[in-house]
């Protein structure tokens, strides 16, 4: 009972999952925080990074601004990914517990997981894009970097000072749609990633023996090629967004006013094919170490707040007396 009490148990499941999914993204997104800077600097297309590749990209930050530059921007990231982790785990499992408690006959598989998984996910980005977006700003920007445009020549200055003045910024600029530039495709992408990444992380463990699914090692297998593939399948939507978010920095007015498909197609045919998968092999070295960090930080804080695994989770089930009013719920897994 003392455990319990320390470790939250008397909190409600629902802050107990958002306190554990924040933290887990929080820590999760810190480790990768280097690979996601040099990543938006390539889907971005900053002429510094043309061609510099994994290596030559860490070396360009690194001597024009020093080890806190990988970091740069990380601030806002984690400002994002806490409420944005926390809302999308509490929200999967609360849209999952909704679902089965309106339709009892539904299945219970893999289907229902991409259909709750993907609008938890819109609804994480909805009420978390804007932070997304100073993220996307403050990491784009480099300090003493030289803009190559034949229209200017000066070293490029500092637009923003940190996370507020961005807000105030871009508000005082572009009004409250500024904010939300960019996030068609990020819903675009994000219905899709987030349901196929509950899917295929249920389907996997479905192969996986009974007597080892509540081991950490294959929920990280599993979660890791979850990630891997889904992202995959929508990452060039993740490209479109970024250089939607960045069009007010850049030179190029090529994705301006183009919409997310029209951007797509204009990104395709003016920067090439593969640029819509730029940054790609970076993007799958951060997610396997992101996702274990993740797993491993959100078992922990489980632990500690006395949250149970999502297979032990209860839902309550309503069931109906003999006259058909409601009787003593049911829990049932």
């Amino acid at each position: 009972m003392e455990a319990a009490e320390r470790g939250g148990g008397a909190l409600p499941l629902a802050v107990r999952e958002l306190i554990a999914g924040g933290v887990a993204g929080g820590v999760a997104k810190s480790a990768v925080a280097p690979l996601e800077r040099v990543k938006i600097l390539l889907q971005t297309r900053r002429a510094e990074f043309r061609g510099s590749g994994l290596v030559g990209s860490f070396r360009t930050i690194y001597q024009t601004e020093g080890p806190l530059g990988f970091y740069r921007g990380n601030g806002a990231s984690v400002a994002r990914i806490v409420p944005y982790a926390a809302l999308h785990y509490m929200a999967y499992e609360e849209y999952r517990r909704w679902i089965i408690l309106g339709f009892p006959n539904v299945e219970q598989g893999p289907v229902l997981d991409l259909v709750a998984g993907s609008i938890a996910g819109g609804t994480a980005v909805v009420s978390t894009y804007p932070l997304d977006l100073v993220r996307t700003k403050l990491a784009y920007q480099v300090k003493g970097a030289v803009n190559v445009s034949l229209r200017e020549s000066k070293p490029s200055e500092q637009v923003y000072k940190g996370i507020l003045d961005c807000v105030k910024t871009i508000y005082r600029q572009n009004g409250l749609k500024g904010l939300y530039r960019g996030m068609a495709p990020s819903l675009y992408g994000i219905f899709p990633y987030s349901g196929l990444k509950f899917y295929f992380y249920e389907k996997m463990k479905t192969h996986v023996p009974e007597e080892h699914r509540k081991d950490i090692i294959p929920k990280l297998a599993c979660g890791s090629v979850a990630g891997l593939l889904g992202q995959t399948i929508t990452y060039p939507l993740d490209v479109v967004r970024r250089q939607m978010q960045v069009q007010a920095f850049s030179s190029s007015n090529l994705v301006k006013g183009k919409g997310t498909f029209g951007s797509l197609v204009m990104i395709a045919k003016h920067q090439g094919w593969k640029q819509l998968f730029s940054g790609l092999s970076i993007n799958y070295l951060k997610v396997v170490p992101s996702v274990a960090i993740g797993f491993t930080v959100y078992d922990s804080m489980k632990d500690w707040l006395n949250v149970p695994s999502r297979e032990q989770a209860a839902v309550v089930v309503p069931v109906l007396s003999e006259d058909g009013s409601n009787a003593a719920p049911v829990h049932s897994s």
